[in-house]
C-alpha cells in the first residue's frame, strides 16, 4: 500500500517550515447540524478571479480511489465529495469530522464499531446534473478493490473483507465482480458497511477518496477517471495537460446548500507544474502579475527559509504549520536485538543537530514521541531525555558498558539525507558506536529498507497519519503483522504490543485517543525500536491577493475550499 509518508519522504526532506503551537486535535461531529450546508461565509470574501498553485511535479493521481498524496487530495477536495470530510474551524484551528455526501459522520448501528450506516443528502448532483446515489458510492468503493488502483488507500477494503490483500476476496468490477462490493448493502439513499471486525475509526476512513461516488456508466477505465474525475464538488476539470497544467472551472450543478465545508469563491483554479521550490519562492516573494494570486505548494527551501522568515513584509503571506509527519531513525530490531543497545542509540543521537542539518527550526522541531502533535490525544513525553535534545554520550556509554557495537547506517543519497546522516553518525560515534555509512539510491530507498531481511541496522524514515488518530500510526508501524507485510521499518514483533493494538483499535475514538498516547510512551520505554527525530513542519508562501488558504496539519497540505481573491 502506498503511504503518504513514503511517497512524500523526498519532499519532506527538502521542505521547510515554521509554526505556532498546534490545536489540541480534531474531533468527531456530535450530530448532523454541523454537516448541513451551506458552509459559513468567510468574512470579507469576494467572488471571482483565478487561483493559481505552483508545484514541481505532476499529480501522482487525481482518481479519488487512487490518490494518496497530500497535494492531490487538496485538489480532489474541490472536485469530488466523499461520505465524510474534515472541516476546519478558523476560530479554534481544530478540524471536525462532518458528513459531506452523508447527512452526518455516520451511525454505529450496533454500537460495536462493526456496522456503519450513512444516508445521503438530497440535492447532491454530478457535473452533468444527474443525482448522486448510494449505489454510486457503493460502485466507487467497489472499483477501489481493483488491483490497478491498489496504490490508493486500502483501509475500507481490508476492513470489509478482513484480509490484508482484499483483492484476493474481491477484485472489483473491472475483473467481473459485482457493482456492490462484499460487506456493503444499499437501500434507497442509505449505504451500510458491515465490517469483519470492529473499527470505530471508520468515519475517518470514509473521508478518504475510497468513498467518492461514480456511476458505473461513467467509468471509462482507470486512465480516464485519473485524467478527469467526474465532479460532485464546486469545480470540475476543464483541461489537464499532464506535466504542465491543470485547470478547473465551476461545476454549475454543485449546490452549496448541500455542502457544509466548501465555497466556490474563485472562478477557476489553475495548477502550474514544473518550477522547483526555489523558483516558486522567488516568484512569490516578488509578487508580480498572476503570482499575486498564486500559492507555492513545494515550500520554501531550507537555504531560503531565514530570508523569508526575517522579511516582515512576507509574514501575512506565510503558510506555516506542522505536517502530520514524524521523522524517525528506525532501528532494525531483528538485527539490533539488545534493548540496552537500542536505548543507548536513543540517548546518543543529537536530534538538535539533525534538525539543524536538515533545515533548522524552519524545517522541524525536535521530536520525542511516535505520534505527531497533529494527532488527537497527543501527549508529549521524553523516554530518553538529553540536554536540549543534543544527545548524552555519557549515558549511552554507560548502557553499552565495554561494548562498541558495529552498526550499518543507511540513508537516502540526497543533499538532506547526507546532511542528516552526518549529524546523526557523528553523535553515535561520540558515544562509542562503530558506524558504517550506507548511502542508497533514493528511488528505491524504501523498497530496500522495507524488507525484514534488509542488511541495515539504522535508517531514517518519515510517516504521516492518514487521519488524525493513533490508529494510522502505531498499528502500521509497530504491530507484528506490519513487520511481515512490508509496512514496518523496525520489524518489532511483540505479542504484548499486538494485544494492546487489538484492544485499542476496538475502542471508541475518543477513549482510544488517550490509550494510543499511552501505547506510544510504552513502546518507546519498553522496546526503544526507533529514535523520534523531528516533527516535520512546513513553510510556504501565497501571493498578496490570496486569502483564506490555510495549512492543514491533518492533510499536510495547503487547502483551498475557503480561498478567495482580493
Amino acid at each position: 500500500m502506498v503511504r503518504r509518508g513514503v511517497v512524500l519522504l523526498l519532499v519532506v526532506l527538502t521542505a521547510a517550515g515554521c509554526t505556532t503551537a498546534p490545536a489540541a486535535g480534531p474531533a468527531r461531529d456530535a450530530g448532523s447540524s454541523a454537516s448541513r450546508g451551506p458552509a459559513d461565509p468567510v468574512p470579507g470574501a469576494r467572488r471571482g478571479g483565478t487561483l493559481v498553485t505552483v508545484q514541481t511535479m505532476d499529480f501522482l493521481h487525481l482518481d479519488p480511489q487512487r490518490q494518496y498524496v497530500t497535494n492531490s487530495n487538496a485538489v480532489d477536495q474541490l472536485i469530488v465529495r466523499t461520505l465524510t470530510m474534515l472541516k476546519n474551524d478558523p476560530n479554534t484551528g481544530r478540524e471536525v469530522l462532518v458528513g459531506d455526501l452523508a447527512t452526518d459522520a455516520g451511525t454505529d448501528v450496533d454500537h460495536d464499531g462493526r456496522t456503519w450506516r450513512y444516508t445521503l443528502k438530497t440535492g447532491v448532483r454530478y457535473e452533468d446534473g444527474t443525482a448522486v446515489t448510494a449505489a454510486d458510492v457503493a460502485y466507487g468503493v467497489a472499483r477501489s478493490f481493483a488491483p490497478e488502483l491498489s496504490d490508493g488507500p486500502q483501509y475500507v477494503q481490508r476492513w470489509l473483507t478482513g484480509r490484508t490483500d482484499p483483492s484476493t476476496a474481491y477484485a472489483g468490477p473491472y475483473h467481473g465482480g459485482r457493482a456492490v462490493p462484499p460487506g456493503v448493502t444499499v437501500s434507497g439513499r442509505t449505504i451500510t458497511f458491515h465490517l469483519a471486525s470492529p473499527h470505530p475509526d471508520f468515519p475517518y476512513a470514509a473521508s478518504l477518496g475510497t468513498t467518492a461516488p461514480l456511476p458505473r456508466s461513467r467509468d471509462h477505465g482507470a486512465a480516464a477517471v485519473d485524467a478527469r474525475p467526474f465532479s460532485t464538488g464546486p469545480y470540475k476539470v476543464a483541461s489537464y495537460d499532464r506535466g504542465k497544467r491543470l485547470k478547473l472551472v465551476r461545476n454549475r450543478y454543485w449546490d452549496p446548500a448541500t455542502d457544509a465545508v466548501r465555497h466556490d469563491y474563485f472562478d477557476s483554479f489553475v495548477t502550474e507544474i514544473g518550477p522547483d521550490g526555489a523558483a516558486q519562492t522567488r516568484r512569490l516573494v516578488a509578487d508580480r502579475g498572476t503570482d499575486r494570486y498564486a500559492v507555492s505548494i513545494d515550500g520554501v527551501p531550507p537555504a531560503m527559509a531565514s530570508t523569508v522568515l526575517d522579511d516582515r513584509a512576507l509574514r501575512s503571506r506565510q503558510l506555516t504549520g506542522f505536517w502530520p509527519f514524524v521523522t524517525y531513525l528506525n532501528i532494525n530490531t531483528t538485527r539490533v536485538t539488545s534493548r540496552a543497545v537500542r536505548q543507548a542509540v536513543n540517548y546518543a543521537v543529537d536530534k538538535a543537530a539533525y534538525v539543524r542539518a536538515t533545515g533548522g527550526p524552519a524545517r522541524g522541531e525536535v521530536a520525542t514521541t511516535l505520534l505527531s502533535p497533529t494527532v488527537l490525544g497527543y501527549r508529549r513525553y521524553d523516554a530518553y531525555p538529553t540536554p536540549g535534545g543534543r544527545g548524552d554520550p555519557a549515558k549511552a556509554r554507560q548502557l553499552l558498558g565495554d561494548a562498541r557495537p558495529a552498526l550499518r547506517y543507511a540513508y537516502p543519497d540526497t543533499a538532506a539525507g547526507r546532511a542528516g546522516a552526518r549529524a546523526v553518525i557523528a553523535s553515535l560515534r561520540r558515544a562509542g558506536f562503530r558506524i558504517t555509512p550506507a548511502p542508497l539510491d533514493p528511488s528505491d530507498y524504501y523498497a530496500r529498507i522495507s524488507r525484514p531481511d534488509n542488511p541495515y541496522d539504522l535508517y531514517p524514515g518519515s510517516w504521516g497519519a492518514d487521519w488524525p488518530t493513533g490508529s494510522t500510526v502505531l498499528p502500521p508501524l509497530f504491530s507484528g503483522t506490519a513487520s511481515t507485510d512490508g509496512n514496518s521499518w523496525t520489524y518489532l514483533d511483540e505479542r504484548a504490543v499486538d494485544d494492546r493494538i487489538d484492544a485499542i483499535s476496538a475502542e471508541p475514538t475518543a477513549r482510544a485517543a488517550g490509550d494510543w498516547a499511552d501505547l506510544d510512551r510504552d513502546i518507546m520505554r519498553q522496546y526503544a525500536p526507533c529514535v523520534p527525530l523531528a516533527y516535520v513542519k512546513t513553510l510556504s508562501l501565497t501571493g498578496s491577493r490570496v486569502h483564506g488558504v490555510f495549512q492543514s496539519g491533518t492533510s499536510g497540505s495547503p487547502l483551498f475550499y475557503d480561498a478567495w481573491l482580493g
